[in-house]
């Protein structure tokens, strides 16, 4: 392949993406996008670059091209995020086995893509313990343009409690979402009936803390007081997200688990993945 090839934007016409060139992740973020729903526009660094430079070291002409797609986004930020081709498996999941950035500057791309290769090492040290073969274990990288969410959370299309498939559940916090992902916030939860929208159950948690990018980096910060015990979704927007989440279930044919941010009103999809324990 091309080393300009290496590098698919989201928005390439006609690009139909396949899982062993741009990861799991990545190939249901560009299929998102190009069916229109609202996913953060990005490029996906194929595994094909991984390959052929994890080892050797990136030149300076491949790296000219990374910086020449960041810039094509118009984004001050982004998220650089690992895309495995094979996240999971029968015997063993590699769910957070590889590193994921948030809010990486121009400055900072290349030494994060660098990272989430490096993080493949770890991966094949945890394929191990597991007894479980990483024999051709490659990743993709996601760049995608940073959302700076006043909420985020999940969004589950089949309960996964009662594992009702007329049910979504939800579940939100305040600021960036990766708090709740790493089960660091008790998020408050919703459940949404998809038949007629209204809302089945609501939980709403004290949520004390974010995280939020402050000072030129992604912290931890204290949520206002006043916000601290209210909902941080409101009713328009898990009726918005509800009818969201059914349009991305009916895309895939089958049960989603999706994560969303909002942004000044703004809903974003910024992943969707099959669930496989339902």
């Amino acid at each position: 392949m091309p080393q300009a090839e290496q590098i698919v934007n989201f928005d390439v016409e006609g690009y139909k993406p396949e899982v062993a060139d741009v990861g799991g992740k990545g190939a249901s973020l560009i299929k998102l996008y190009q069916a229109g729903i609202p996913v953060p526009n990005g490029f996906v660094v194929t595994t094909s670059a991984y390959n052929e430079f994890h080892e050797q070291g990136l030149p300076d002409s491949f790296q000219n091209i990374l910086l020449e797609a960041f810039d094509s986004l118009g984004a001050q930020r982004v998220a650089v995020r690992s895309s495995a081709i094979s996240e999971d498996s029968d015997t063993a999941s590699w769910a957070g086995q590889f590193e994921s950035f948030m809010n990486v500057t121009r400055d900072t791309l290349v030494e994060s893509i660098k990272k989430c290769w490096a993080s493949v090492d770890d991966a094949l040290s945890y394929a191990e313990t597991q007894n479980t073969s990483g024999d051709g274990l490659s990743i993709a990288v996601v760049v995608q343009k940073m959302v700076d969410s006043d909420m985020a959370g999940v969004a589950f299309s089949v309960n996964p409690i009662n594992h009702d498939s007329n049910q979504i559940m939800i579940e939100a916090t305040y600021g960036l979402g990766e708090l709740l992902v790493q089960g660091m916030v008790n998020p408050d939860n919703y459940v949404i009936s998809k038949s007629d929208g209204s809302i089945a159950s609501k939980h709403i948690s004290t949520k004390a803390v974010m995280l939020a990018y402050k000072d030129g980096e992604t912290q931890q910060v204290p949520v206002d007081e006043e916000l601290q015990d209210t909902p941080c979704l409101s009713e328009g927007q898990l009726s918005e997200l509800g009818q969201m989440v059914s349009s991305i279930e009916q895309y895939y044919g089958t049960p989603q688990d999706i994560e969303f941010a909002y942004s000044n009103n703004v809903l974003n999809i910024v992943q969707s993945r099959s669930i496989t324990t339902i």
